[in-house]
């Protein structure tokens, strides 16, 4: 895998309102820290950067950091944090950890449905529980995505972490027995079941209710 580049800028720090200053210019405020070098603060374009968000790798993206004027302080890192507004969703900072490419690192990768299920078909309900999958590999090694087949799913079915296969040299840290999707009844099945055990439940009540009125009567012809 080829590193994205990504050009930055050295951002100065101008007290509690500087980042809203950056931002008020069209860049984001970020900081890369990492291997033992002390924390530089950036800043970076929004639009480029929103780019990045939607291209490979997204909010864990891995990209060759280039520092405008300050070359030493370029080199090879990985997105570890993105802030975004509460409200309106847009970018309010961003965090990168330095690394070296000659060394395993620990990322997430999104976990991607394919195929129609079956159960889909016969009218259940696609559940996609696990949507990021934690691995360790070398950087230029990290998949884009991992596929799951969903197509033999039938309701009641699922697929866990365990049946991901990756290529040789990463390895899984995800728990093998997360569920990765699962289909399910459709609603108005589990509510006609509900219906149907609740008047069997009634029905139930009745007949315990009817069995003493018997023993009363019976009783009372004895006492006659």
């Amino acid at each position: 895998m080829e590193l994205q580049v990504l050009e930055v800028a050295v951002r100065e720090v101008d007290g509690k309102g500087g980042a809203r200053k950056v931002r008020r210019t069209g860049m984001v405020p970020a900081v890369v820290y990492g291997l033992g070098k002390d924390p530089a603060e950036l800043k970076i374009n929004a639009k480029v950067f929103e780019h990045l968000l939607h291209s490979r790798g997204g909010e864990h993206a891995i990209v060759q950091l280039e520092v405008a004027e300050h070359t030493d302080m370029s080199g090879p890192a990985m997105l570890k944090e993105v802030q975004h507004h509460p409200i309106r969703g847009d970018v309010l900072h961003a965090d990168f950890q330095r690394i070296r490419l000659d060394e395993r690192i620990h990322t997430l990768i999104p976990v991607i449905l394919a195929g129609q299920s079956v159960g889909v078909v016969e009218g259940g309900v696609l559940d996609h529980q696990l949507r990021e999958l934690e691995i360790e590999c070398l950087a230029l090694e990290v998949p884009d995505e991992v596929k799951v087949d969903v197509s033999d799913l039938a309701i009641g079915d699922s697929v866990h972490v365990a049946a991901i296969t990756l290529p040789e040299g990463i390895t899984i840290l995800t728990d093998s027995d997360r569920t990765i999707a699962a289909v399910h009844a459709p609603r108005i099945l589990k509510e006609e079941a509900a219906e149907e055990g609740a008047e069997e439940g009634e029905g139930a009540e009745e007949g315990e209710q009817a069995e003493p009125e018997v023993i009363g009567e019976k009783k009372a012809e004895d006492e006659d």
